[in-house]
């Protein structure tokens, strides 16, 4: 057993966690170092959200159900209507041709309302109460795969007055799209809150794919730091930047939006208006930041 590799885990996660780099100009001119100076910004007031893109064909089969049982139920009530009508006119119907027409009649309602609840409970109150000619071009842009939905469930708790008007969709790799809202979900399966149904381009989007998505409302507006999308590189699962804070020394900070907008992140302390980011090299950057200080217990090799 090598005693020296609790040794070197350690040094490593101490290197890993390192706030600065130390770079002189021959280094940041051979990285292609850039910064920019941070500015203040603003955006409605939004919220975070995981995406999941969603298989169509539940939603096909539930709204072929719907269609299926209001053809049987409209059918089954012209009959019974008929029916009636013959047996008001001279007996040209029997009694128990009215009662069977009026028991399918009544079964059919059943199931019709039976797939109206499913399709409600199952995709909200938006896309039930959805114009039926709307809703099968969705369907037929969904089954050709020209359209994805998507579920989107807030991370936390959002303002329950929160007003979802739009949504944007973070894409690999790291690139906007825009989403639009069909409305509200029923509650989500978190239990928390409920979430909101987007309709996109599909694009590179599949079934079973996870994005992050930033949903926009109505209101007072966010204000913070606006950090230029450039800026970010993101290392070990999480989103970081480099802020210049003196000639040769970079420091290294997590990034936690409070907003997206197309032009970056709206993020608050520890970054500050004026304050000069790296955006350019910030990949390179973070390379060097991690690298193991050679001669150390991190770059030592197994005995």
């Amino acid at each position: 057993m090598n005693r020296l590799a609790p040794i070197a885990l350690l040094f490593a996660l101490l290197a890993a966690s390192a706030a600065a780099t130390e770079l002189d100009a021959a280094s940041q001119a051979r990285l292609g170092l850039r910064v920019a100076t941070l500015a203040q910004g603003e955006m409605p007031p939004t919220t975070r959200a995981v995406a999941d893109v969603l298989d169509p064909a539940p939603l096909a089969k539930a709204i072929d159900e719907l269609e299926a049982a209001q053809a049987a139920a409209r059918a089954s009530r012209a009959e019974l209507v008929r029916t009636q009508a013959l047996l008001a006119a001279e007996g040209n119907a029997s009694r128990k041709a009215l009662e069977a027409a009026q028991a399918q009649a009544a079964a059919d309602q059943a199931r019709l309302r039976e797939a109206r609840v499913a399709l409600r409970s199952a995709w909200g109150d938006d896309l039930a109460d959805m114009a039926p000619a709307r809703r099968d071009r969705l369907l037929d842009a969904l089954v050709r795969g020209d359209q994805v939905l998507l579920r989107a469930e807030p991370l936390g708790r959002p303002d329950a007055t929160l007003k979802v008007r739009a949504a944007t969709l973070q894409m690999p790799p790291g690139a906007d799209a825009p989403a639009q809202v069909l409305g509200r979900l029923p509650r989500s399966t978190s239990g928390l809150a409920a979430g909101w149904l987007l309709q996109a381009d599909a694009g590179p989007l599949v079934p079973g794919m996870v994005l992050t998505a930033q949903l926009h409302g109505e209101g007072r507006p966010v204000r913070g730091v606006l950090l230029p999308r450039a800026a970010i590189v993101r290392w070990n699962g999480l989103d970081w930047a480099y802020v210049a804070t003196g000639a040769t020394r970079f420091e290294r900070r997590a990034v936690h939006p409070s907003a997206m907008t197309p032009a970056g992140w709206l993020v608050g302390t520890p970054f500050r208006p004026g304050e000069r980011v790296v955006v350019q090299g910030a990949e390179a950057l973070m390379a060097v930041d991690a690298a193991p200080v050679p001669g150390s217990a991190a770059d030592a090799s197994d005995d």
